[in-house]
């Protein structure tokens, strides 16, 4: 399941069923300003699922002018890199990358 602001849960609704799957969505409680919302699909469809929102998510990460990357930082060796920057760093000690910032705990 999917949750969101409602303009983009609706934006993967509708790239979902383009490519024929059948997209489940519902407000999720609370109203108000920057309502949300939650999308679904069958069980059966849930890899074919996944694999489109991740190619849409990197489109977009492209389209920005940046790496699409799936790297995780692995604070179980001595060194790693950020996911975000791609900078490595000591990870002894460390809860944010010393490059960008990014806060990994």
């Amino acid at each position: 399941m999917l949750t969101g602001k409602t303009d983009y849960v609706a934006e993967i609704a509708r790239l979902f069923a383009a490519e024929g799957l059948a997209p489940h969505t519902g407000p999720l409680p609370g109203g108000g300003w920057g309502t949300h919302a939650w999308l679904a699909v069958a069980g059966r469809d849930q890899e074919r699922a996944q694999a489109l929102f991740q190619e849409h998510q990197d489109s977009m990460v492209r389209r920005e002018g940046l790496p699409v990357c799936n790297t995780a930082a692995d604070f179980d060796a001595p060194e790693t890199e950020c996911p975000a920057c791609q900078a490595k760093f000591a990870t002894a000690g460390t809860d944010r990358c010393p490059s960008c910032g990014l806060r990994f705990r």
